[in-house]
């Protein structure tokens, strides 16, 4: 199993780090992908891929702090970008439903860091929530810059958005959501082939069931591939397998012979 989007940078997970990574590790996560929002969970992600030698860390700005945007975080997720245990652009996107920031600077830098994404030939860590509509205008506005693989972290949107978005390569990452009793995402995943799927918790944040309540954990990225699996009507073993396989092909930064058997 693999959880391609975390929080150990998070107040409730940092101060009990050696214990997450052991924790999921021996519950059978092969490696984690913790998504930075700025420029302390950026750096702190570094620190936590530099410890942990299953971690691996991305670099970019979230909707909510895009105000934050400057020359200063510019140069620095450039610098950060070249270590070889970041993954990725991300998260970055538009965010309509909390607006922490304003929506024409939101709009700015998204399409600031495809540019910056592009250039460092780095995947994208999309968090698009509430804005489909204005993130696709952005995505074709930037067509020219998308060249790397793009993930459409907590996709949350239509059956047909997914559909066209299918047709250009895109993926799309499910967690602990798609375990809620009203849910009903199957007509979204009946639009998305197997290989475009990819497994991830949002920890601490969006506890599957049996778990709704507590903090999420890495390892509850069980439940997601078994509920893809009952979705995709096959075994757990063979959604598991898929869903590593995809990671690898979407990561290529991750040294896959480390962890395929």
């Amino acid at each position: 199993m693999i959880d391609t989007h975390v929080h150990l940078d998070d107040e409730k997970l940092l101060p009990i780090a050696d214990e997450v990574v052991q924790q999921f590790t021996e519950q059978g996560v092969k490696l984690v992908i913790n998504n930075s929002c700025d420029l302390q969970t950026m750096t702190k992600g570094i620190e936590l891929a530099e410890k942990y030698s299953n971690v691996y860390c991305t670099v970019g700005m979230h909707p909510h702090t895009a105000s934050q945007m400057d020359s200063n975080f510019l140069d620095k997720l450039t610098s950060l970008a070249s270590h070889p245990k970041v993954v990725a652009v991300g998260e970055i996107g538009l965010d309509y439903y909390y607006d922490l920031s304003e929506r024409n600077v939101q709009r700015d830098v998204f399409a600031m860091q495809l540019e910056y994404a592009d250039k460092l030939k780095l995947p994208v860590t999309l968090h698009i929530r509430d804005a489909y509509g204005d993130a696709l205008d952005v995505l074709n506005a930037q067509n020219k810059f998308l060249n790397q693989p793009i993930v459409w972290h907590c996709y949350s949107g239509s059956a047909e958005f997914a559909r066209q978005m299918v047709k250009k390569g895109h993926y799309f990452a499910f967690g602990g959501a798609i375990t809620f009793k009203n849910a009903n995402k199957q007509s979204v995943i009946d639009n998305i082939p197997i290989d475009r799927i990819l497994t991830e918790t949002d920890c601490p944040y969006m506890t599957p069931v049996p778990f709704r309540g507590k903090t999420n954990m890495p390892q509850f990225v069980r439940y997601v591939v078994e509920k893809l699996a009952q979705m995709y009507n096959v075994s757990f073993n063979e959604m598991e397998r898929r869903t590593e396989q995809n990671c690898f092909d979407v990561f290529g930064k991750i040294d896959r012979s480390k962890y395929e058997q």
